[in-house]
């Protein structure tokens, strides 16, 4: 097994090649130590190019899963295929670790530093997402901290409801004192943020 990382503000990514198995303990440790010494909200394993997976390297990736969760952040595996999506779909181990389609919303993770919150979002934020992003962002609301910051740095696609969701977040937070921010926005995400003038009236960090 051999491996390339890459990281951005708001994602570290892992692309495997090859086959993992108890061969590659020892180096897959450099990669829970790079995980559980992580600032961001998402670790990515992209299994594009791996080619075999005994159960021992399932084993690592719940260890990986594990260090995520204790770093505050969430581990999703993408472009799973091949006798390896066989092999964790045969075990369940997407009810485990997250292996999202593409475009789904995903919701990391909370994390708190201080009196700041921030929470990521990532794939696409369309209109039946709302049942699943306002809970999450009135719970934060509610709680003991003076700003949130909602990261969409892996954020491709919002509609105009989930521009309006953001705003009545914002709206929310302002009536009980307290203020939301949006992170590292990216890409048609951040025009469109532009476009409508949102950028104006939150502030874009």
């Amino acid at each position: 097994m051999d491996y390339v990382r890459q990281q951005d503000v708001s994602c570290l990514t892992f692309r495997f090649n090859g086959r993992l198995t108890f061969r590659d303990s020892a180096a897959f440790e450099a990669v829970t130590g790079e995980i559980a010494a992580s600032s961001v909200p998402w670790i990515r394993f992209d299994l594009s190019g791996l080619e075999y997976l005994d159960s021992y390297g399932i084993g690592l990736f719940a260890l990986a899963r594990d260090a995520a969760e204790q770093a505050g952040a969430r581990l999703e595996l993408v472009n799973v295929k091949g006798p390896v999506a066989d092999v964790l779909y045969r075990i369940s181990f997407d009810c485990i670790v997250s292996t999202p389609q593409i475009g789904d919303l995903r919701i990391s993770t909370m994390r708190r530093t201080g009196a700041e919150a921030r929470v990521a979002l990532a794939g696409n934020f369309r209109v039946t997402d709302q049942e699943r992003f306002l809970p999450i962002i009135q719970s934060a609301i509610s709680d003991d901290f003076s700003r949130l910051i909602i990261d969409l740095g892996q954020l491709t696609f919002i509609d105009s409801i989930g521009i309006s969701l953001i705003m009545t977040a914002a709206d929310e937070a302002r009536k009980v004192g307290k203020e939301v921010m949006l992170g590292n926005p990216q890409g048609s995400v951040r025009d469109l943020l532009r476009l409508t003038a949102v950028d104006t009236v939150v502030q874009v960090v």
